[in-house]
């Protein structure tokens, strides 16, 4: 039952994806963290990401939708094409034994392999609303459009 619910759950990212433009599979460093998302371009520099992360060594997972300013530095200079670095934030809730929502900032560049793969690093932080559970990390992952 557990293999089939996770199944089902990849079939509706992967549905989702074709729509939204883009899947992202994340590996997070500490606390280390297991992660899927989407991401939809909205204009021309920006974006919007949404993310749930796993993180297994507690139990947990982190929900987040963010926008992020996404320039393709191409624009600038046509050596730098390809590489895109971005800012932005959002609102996320981290779900445990005591769930907390609050602002999620994410910092990073993405490097395009070719026009449908992209590798990113990106460091994001989560600060909850109304308690001291904040927390930062470091992202690696790549985005498959």
């Amino acid at each position: 039952m557990r293999k089939a619910t996770w199944v089902l759950l990849l079939m509706a990212l992967g549905m989702g994806a074709l729509a939204q433009r883009a899947v992202s599979f994340r590996l997070s460093l500490p606390p280390a963290g297991l992660g899927l998302g989407l991401e939809a371009p909205l204009e021309r520099n920006l974006a919007f990401r949404g993310f749930v992360d796993l993180f297994p060594g507690a139990p947990s997972f982190l929900a987040a939708g963010e926008v992020l300013f996404k320039p393709d530095l191409g624009q600038l200079d046509r050596d730098l094409r390809g590489i895109r670095p971005y800012f932005g934030g959002g609102l996320a809730g981290r779900f445990a034994s005591g769930s907390e929502v609050g602002l999620h900032l994410s910092l990073g560049v993405e490097f395009l392999l070719d026009a449908r793969t992209g590798i990113f690093l990106d460091g994001e932080y989560f600060y909850p609303f109304g308690s001291s559970g904040h927390f930062g990390r470091t992202v690696i992952g790549a985005n498959l459009r």
